[in-house]
């Protein structure tokens, strides 16, 4: 946990960022890995913003971006427009080499394949800097055995969507980022430039590693709990299956409580920890009326049943860890058969592809 001098180093960190503070970049040069839901629409932001954005694809993939992406974007930006719906003639590459010479390398992936995406492109990537776009449950051990903490730092999407009908609908609104020590670097500093420069709103964390616990047991208990509702209307609309849903976040927050993390530090745990009846009630009929009119809260949901790897591996942390810790989780125990059901149902028919 961070020092009381390190949280006011980093709550004046933080409103200069809010005020301005920080001086937008000057023009980058950013690698974006992948052609995904995140990566598209944070690549997409700062080309329009006048940077050199390119995106690494697998082979082949080039050829089929060529004529660009057709973006429908809701737009939560400060001072832009709500809606643009136009067509992102991304840069595309399948090879990386050393000649490239990009100062930051944006990695939108799934933290379970974080790891090996990045043992391939580091060696290729000379000295640019990297923002790994992902969760973390498992520590950063295996990251600092690829890069040294000084050139990378961890980032939390506030965007989402998915792709149909051949078009990203989409939404942006912010993100988050922190470094892995735990105190400002020139490094967050110089990111939060960048994203600054395209008007995204950039929150800074004094232990992104604990910021980032919380989002992984919030959103993986919601996720099992939605698996088992088996819709979103059930779970909305089911007071029962709801309140059991919450539950199971709350079984969720005690393991990361248990792994040191301070909840009262984290708003968004606030809603869960109640032992409120009305309050439980109205955070209910609020996230119902989210998911049901918030085009924000709808367009990130989207791709809620996309992934059975992610939706199985968020469950398996978060039970194996509280099992290590002794926490009685018997809400999250009991969406296990529906886990396992989900996953092998959604392999025979989904698609995956690694990058966000």
């Amino acid at each position: 946990m961070a020092s009381t001098s390190g949280l006011l180093v980093i709550r004046e960190w933080q409103r200069r960022v809010a005020g301005g503070g920080i001086r937008n970049a000057e023009f980058m040069r950013v690698l974006v890995v992948g052609a995904g839901i995140v990566g598209t629409i944070y690549g997409w932001a700062l080309t329009e913003s006048g940077h050199h954005v390119v995106h690494l694809v697998r082979s082949g993939r080039a050829a089929a971006l060529s004529n660009g992406v057709a973006i429908d974007l809701f737009d939560k930006r400060k001072g832009r427009k709500r809606t643009f719906r136009g067509l992102y003639k991304l840069r595309a590459t399948e090879v990386l080499t050393l000649a490239n010479s990009f100062e930051l390398i944006v990695v939108p992936t799934k933290h379970y394949a974080l790891a090996q995406t990045l043992g391939e492109i580091v060696p290729q990537a000379g000295p640019a800097d990297f923002l790994l776009l992902t969760q973390n449950w498992r520590g950063m051990t295996e990251i600092d055995a690829i890069l040294p903490r000084s050139r990378y730092l961890y980032g939390d999407a506030k965007a989402g969507g998915t792709f149909s009908g051949g078009r990203l609908i989409a939404t942006l609104s912010a993100i988050d980022i922190g470094p892995p020590e735990g105190k400002p670097s020139a490094l967050a500093q110089t990111v939060a430039g960048l994203f600054a420069s395209a008007d995204i709103k950039t929150s800074l964390h004094a232990d992104m590693q604990h910021y980032l616990w919380i989002q992984y047991a919030i959103t993986g208990a919601l996720w099992a709990a939605l698996i088992h509702a088996g819709s979103f209307d059930t779970i909305l609309t089911d007071h029962d299956a709801r309140n059991v849903g919450f539950m199971a976040v709350r079984e969720c927050l005690e393991v990361v409580k248990q792994r040191g993390v301070v909840l009262s530090q984290y708003p968004e745990a606030a809603p869960f920890l109640t032992n409120s009846a009305l309050r439980k009630r109205i955070y209910g009929w609020v996230m119902a009326w989210m998911f049901r009119h918030d085009e924000y809260t709808k367009r990130c949901s989207a791709h809620a049943f996309g992934d059975p790897i992610e939706v199985t591996t968020f469950y398996e942390d978060l039970v194996a860890t509280g099992h290590d810790l002794g926490v009685s989780m018997p809400v999250m125990g009991s969406y296990a058969g529906a886990i396992t059901q989900f996953a092998a149902s959604a392999h025979k028919s989904v698609r995956i592809d690694t990058p966000r």
